[in-house]
């Protein structure tokens, strides 16, 4: 009878985690342009982590890839997903991205390996439909790339009471 109960216990806990999972990716597939909260908890959930859309963005944000003054909110550029996507899961590039290592060379490089469209420019946002085929076709294209370590281990201190008090309004 426990193993029952814990049976039972264990595949509710599943369910309500893929109906969670679920139900922010359709929120993300609705709108009209993603921000980088929206692309962290892809980053996360393709990773297997099962975490709330501000804990993912404090987890992307230790990679140190986003700009300095960039708020979980603001729109993410074509030029940043590709940078966070080049720099951290370690694709090799040609000589100016080796040199310079910068968000617009990492968009080209991108665009070069048929990622992008010749047709996207990398100051835009793009909507949540065309994140989720973008991070979809990411994983086709180089279906080895795995996300390096972050080099800080921590998060930000201003991020920690913000990651307490969303565990206190979800308990």
């Amino acid at each position: 009878m426990k193993k029952l109960l814990a049976i039972l216990l264990l595949t509710s806990i599943a369910f309500s985690a893929i109906a969670q999972d679920a139900e922010q990716i359709s929120k993300i597939l609705e709108k009209d342009h993603v921000n980088y909260m929206d692309f962290s908890y892809l980053i996360a959930t393709e990773l297997g982590m099962n975490v709330s859309p501000f804990e993912a963005w404090a987890y992307c944000d230790r990679f140190e890839s986003f700009p300095f003054t960039a708020k979980p909110t603001d729109k993410i550029p074509v030029k940043m997903i590709s940078f966070f996507l080049m720099k951290n899961y370690s694709l090799p590039g040609g000589i100016m991205w080796s040199l310079t290592q910068s968000p617009r060379y990492a968009w080209k490089e991108l665009r070069n390996n048929s990622f992008w469209s010749v047709s996207v420019d990398p100051s835009s946002a793009i909507s949540g439909r065309n994140m989720i085929q973008a991070i979809s076709k990411f994983f086709i294209l180089w279906p080895t790339a795995t996300l390096m370590d972050p080099p800080r281990t921590e998060v930000k201190s201003e991020y920690i009471n913000a990651l307490l008090s969303e565990k206190e309004d979800t308990l």
